[in-house]
């Protein structure tokens, strides 16, 4: 049982180390980020609440693994869990998503919203980087993929001690992260030059301090916390 959790604890600690591009390692959710004067995507908790609407979001919905990604969210937020419906979630999610960046990376996709374009976009917390003048305006909240209730599942790229491990080298891994568990220490690593980094961090320990200071990371606790969080772990 104590190897178990020390395996669990070190899946929980050594993801908080900030990375570029798109394997940055900390929780990984989709996440709604919209002009906060938008009335529509501001009332909406449901993808299908947008039924109606085109060109409204940017959404990656023609590059082959987001979009697989996309259809799997839809499934798993179907009311009951059923699969029928499903390309026609597709198709909607197609109108929604501004036609000219469904092809885009997630990091083009934020600073296409960036520079005024949209009125949201669908994407992960530390996309919010490279926000600088919509940032202020900007809310964040996770969304149902389909009809039925919102079921937020993150994805950590899991990490663990070895099995044959043990004895002086066992205790230094459990040293080792104790040392990166810290506040102090998840702080830190969740700037840089400055910047928040907007990492989904998997503990309490951090936040209170980077929200005094970039309030959204406030929204960001929220959902890192949200009882009804599924966790999906890779390796």
């Amino acid at each position: 049982m104590i190897r178990r959790l020390a395996v669990l604890l070190m899946c929980l600690t050594l993801l908080c180390v900030p990375c570029s591009g798109e394997d940055a390692a900390d929780i990984l959710t989709y996440a709604i980020f919209y002009d906060r004067d938008c009335v529509i995507l501001a009332g909406a908790a449901h993808i299908t609440d947008l039924d109606g609407e085109s060109g409204l979001l940017l959404i990656a919905s023609d590059d082959p693994s987001d979009r697989e990604q996309y259809r799997l969210e839809v499934i798993a937020d179907a009311a009951g869990g059923s699969d029928e419906g499903v390309e026609q979630i597709m198709a909607l999610i197609d109108r929604l998503a501004i036609e000219a960046h469904k092809k885009d990376g997630s990091d083009s996709i934020a600073k296409a919203y960036d520079a005024g374009t949209g009125s949201g976009y669908i994407s992960y917390s530390e996309t919010m980087r490279f926000l600088t003048e919509r940032a202020s305006g900007t809310e964040i909240k996770t969304i149902s993929f389909n009809d039925g209730d919102d079921v937020p599942r993150v994805y950590l790229d899991a990490v663990s001690v070895a099995a044959g491990v043990d004895g002086p080298r066992y205790q230094k891994c459990l040293e080792l992260m104790n040392v990166i568990a810290e506040a102090d220490i998840l702080t830190a690593l969740s700037m840089q030059d400055g910047r928040p980094q907007y990492l989904l961090l998997p503990r309490r320990s951090p936040y209170a301090a980077l929200i005094a200071r970039f309030p959204l990371y406030a929204r960001l606790e929220e959902m890192a916390e949200n009882e009804n969080n599924l966790v999906i772990t890779g390796e």
